[in-house]
């Protein structure tokens, strides 16, 4: 029937351009299955009914699906072999190794950390102590979350073992100063300031999660910030009344934990000189931290999906780089014509093999302009004299063979059909063709898609030349991920920055002094620096995960820098030594941390490794700056120079002088010169413009003392002096204010002063001029 509608196999035209409907020759049909090119491999494709992100659910399928394998491999084995290759299974994969991890992770870190307190502290039940204010806070969080949003995302629970390192700090502060001090009027009012502001910074450090453009990372904000002010909170208000320590261990043996406390860090030299140098090394390699965009390098894959995977490298390209190109307009008719232009195109490619291959229905589905030219073209053909060729022939070869006139009936009425143009519905109303899967419609805005397979090293070029058509759009995961993931790190900066300038404020705030939020935010600062620095010696790169981590550092090195102002505070202000407990507290923390974050070492996942590297090197950091450079600086811009007799470094103090001094010489200086060539060329007296001069020196004096609005000014002249006898003034010269609060009181006084203040090239025209008397001279020699 095939030869007697089609003698001369015009259809196989056809047939060819519905091959463009798929994607090239590395695998064909044979009995109704999809074989390979080399006929080896047996290719079965499925369609799940539930998207990649439904994992939960994807599971059981999943599950199914390996049952069936192992079914099959075992009743045919050494015949054949059954592989699954997939994203759908490849993100359940991910999710069961998440998951393992979590619970190997926290029960490493828990048992250590119960087995670490209970020999530290001597109690049995100290670690259901320290953990119940963190499991409170966690299940409040998830409450609150579930009445906000309803869901929790999985990134959020998968920072479980971090966070349990974060939370459980509160409560080793409040457990170990305690032990050390049992009143407990004096445990509040040592313990809650830092307490609240350590889980405030922290908590707004997540906060500004918020800002990303993420709603995953948005949950893991209000998880986290919730968790950590929450468990603070139920810490300061349970444990005192759990824990008691008794007079035994009020008098409790010192441990090395004790004894590590007790070691100066910012007293040993070798300790200094070693960070330091490492600081230094950080300023030239911390610009080395690459962010790594690509995902696929963070996800789990399986050994027996990695072996799949491979064997269909290596028989077809399924797993080559694809793109989608989606080719739109608002006229269904536009968006074919731009389609069917864009299938020679890519036809040209793929004979110059610039692409792998390409499944479009350009060269299937034509608009009704080219239909119509088409047919125009088939029309002016087959003339009738062209026509009456054809039928002459065929009669007479099909004689030949005892034929019938008529055989070829139905193809002569097909020469002789009207064709007019077909509409969209039409095709679509061919379902084997499944042209739905290609076009799309939404309020009168069309689209046609076309899928591209190209060579990695073929990507860049194609994804350039594809962009500059008009009217198409070029949708690469690869670049979609890196786009996204690009973003993020914009966000991450800015996150950055937020966080930053909200725990500034939070500590002004407590502490009122913005001397201790400038001491306090060096290390923290110094902290990033070391932190990335170190990354860049050992070429450890950021991802999405171990930047979400960064977080936890920033907050760790605040916490960290809280506490020792505490300390530090107390024994500048009480002469109180306990530099000790704070650092025992400080030290605990860093061991839950480290062994929170440690444990992830053990995880099989690779995001969950990088997340463990980064957050290690900070936290370490974070520990060894604090510790040496965070006293030096406090006692040397407040202990020492109180010690010294100096009133204490002020920020307001230092700003003011420097504008008072900066005001005074450049003043001076400009009142000289502009006093100097004023006196030459005006025509007045000598004696009156010296008396000028003088008299605006002396306010200009008075108005560098009151240039200071904080400190109230005040003349105290009980003998009523108005310096109209002479007179000898003896200042003792104490400071540099005397000389204005002199100088300001009358036009009249002279200075005797030093050689480097008369021959001073800012002072010393002005002093000349003024009449002022060099010392070294002597009285003589001056008069």
């Amino acid at each position: 029937d095939f030869i007697l509608q089609d003698p001369f196999g015009m259809s196989f035209i056809a047939l060819k351009k519905l091959q463009q409907l798929g994607m090239g020759d590395d695998f064909h049909l044979q009995d109704g299955f999809v074989i390979t090119k080399d006929k080896k491999k047996l290719l079965l494709f499925i369609n799940p009914k539930l998207p990649g992100n439904e994992t939960e659910k994807n599971t059981l399928f999943a599950k199914k699906l390996y049952s069936i394998k192992d079914n099959l491999n075992q009743a045919f084995k050494g015949k054949t072999n059954t592989e699954y290759f997939g994203a759908s299974l490849i993100a359940v994969a991910n999710a069961n190794q998440i998951k393992s991890d979590i619970q190997t992770t926290a029960i490493v870190a828990i048992s250590a950390l119960m087995l670490i307190f209970m020999v530290y502290y001597r109690k049995l039940y100290i670690p259901l102590i320290i953990f119940l204010p963190t499991v409170f806070g966690v299940l409040f969080a998830v409450a609150l979350l579930y009445f906000i949003r309803g869901t929790i995302s999985a990134i959020s629970l998968s920072i479980g073992s971090i966070l349990l390192g974060v939370t459980i700090d509160y409560a080793l502060h409040i457990l170990t100063h305690y032990k050390h001090n049992s009143d407990i009027k004096v445990l509040y009012k040592d313990i809650t300031k830092p307490l609240i502001m350590s889980s405030t910074t922290t908590a707004v450090a997540f906060l500004c999660l918020l800002f990303v453009n993420s709603e995953a990372l948005k949950d893991l904000g209000i998880f986290a910030a919730v968790s950590v002010v929450v468990t603070a909170i139920f810490s300061l208000l349970i444990i005192p009344h759990l824990y008691k320590p008794s007079r035994k261990e009020l008098e409790h043996k010192t441990t090395v934990l004790d004894k590590l406390a007790g070691f100066s860090f910012h007293k040993n030299k070798p300790l200094i000189v070693f960070s330091v140098l490492i600081i230094i090394a950080s300023f030239f390699t911390f610009n080395k931290v690459v962010f790594n965009n690509d995902l696929s390098q963070l996800n789990y894959v399986p050994a027996d999906i990695k072996k799949a995977e491979k064997s269909l490298e290596s028989a077809t390209n399924l797993t080559s780089k694809s793109l989608y190109l989606a080719s739109y307009g608002t006229s269904i008719d536009e968006v074919l014509q731009n389609n069917s232009n864009l299938a020679r195109d890519l036809s040209k490619d793929k004979n110059d093999n610039e692409i792998l291959g390409y499944s479009s229905i350009g060269g299937v589905v034509l608009s009704k302009q080219e239909q119509q030219a088409k047919i125009d073209k088939w029309n002016n053909f087959w003339t009738t004299a062209k026509k009456q060729q054809i039928k002459s022939g065929l009669v007479a070869n099909g004689a030949a063979l005892g034929f019938k006139e008529t055989t070829y009936s139905q193809f002569y009425k097909l020469l002789d059909k009207k064709f007019s143009p077909i509409s969209v519905k039409d095709y679509l109303n061919v379902k084997t063709l499944f042209l739905n899967e290609f076009i799309t419609e939404k309020n009168g805005f069309y689209t046609v898609s076309t899928l591209v397979r190209v060579k990695q090293e073929q990507r860049d070029a194609a994804v350039k030349e594809l962009s500059a058509k008009p009217n198409l759009i070029v949708v690469d995961r690869q670049q979609m991920n890196e786009t996204f993931l690009g973003g993020l790190k914009d966000d991450f900066n800015a996150l950055v920055n937020y966080s930053f300038i909200a725990v500034l404020l939070i500590l002004f705030f407590f502490f009122r002094r913005i001397e201790l939020v400038l001491i306090s935010s060096v290390p923290i600062i110094i902290t990033g620096v070391v932190t990335a620095g170190i990354m860049g010696m050992f070429d450890i790169q950021l991802n999405i995960f171990s930047t979400i981590v960064c977080t936890l550092v920033f907050g760790h090195g605040v916490d960290f820098s809280i506490f020792m102002t505490s300390a530090l505070q107390k024994e500048y202000t009480y002469g109180k030594k306990e530099m000790a407990t704070y650092r025992t507290s400080i030290l605990l923390a860093v061991l839950t941390t480290v062994l929170g974050i440690g444990a992830l070492v053990f995880a099989g996942h690779p995001a969950l490794k990088s997340i463990s590297s980064v957050s290690l090197i900070g936290v370490f950091a974070a520990l060894v700056i604090t510790f040496i450079f965070y006293p030096i600086l406090f006692r040397f811009f407040l202990t020492h120079r109180v010690k010294k007799g100096n009133a204490p470094f002020e920020f307001r103090t230092l700003i003011h002088s420097l504008f008072s001094f900066t005001y005074y010489g450049l003043g001076g200086f400009l009142l000289s010169i502009f006093s100097l060539v004023l006196i030459n060329i005006l025509p007045a007296k000598r004696k009156w413009k010296m008396k000028a001069f003088r008299y605006a020196m002396s306010k200009f004096m008075k108005s560098v003392l009151y240039t200071n609005p904080f400190m109230k000014k005040k003349v105290i002249n009980p003998q009523g002096e108005n310096f109209d006898k002479p007179a000898v003034i003896i200042a003792n010269h104490s400071s540099f204010l005397d000389i204005l609060a002199v100088g300001m009181l009358s036009p009249k006084i002279i200075y005797l002063v030093s050689d480097w203040v008369y021959n001073s090239p800012i002072f010393g025209i002005g002093v000349k001029l003024a009449g002022f008397y060099p010392v070294s001279q002597g009285l003589d020699g001056g008069v």
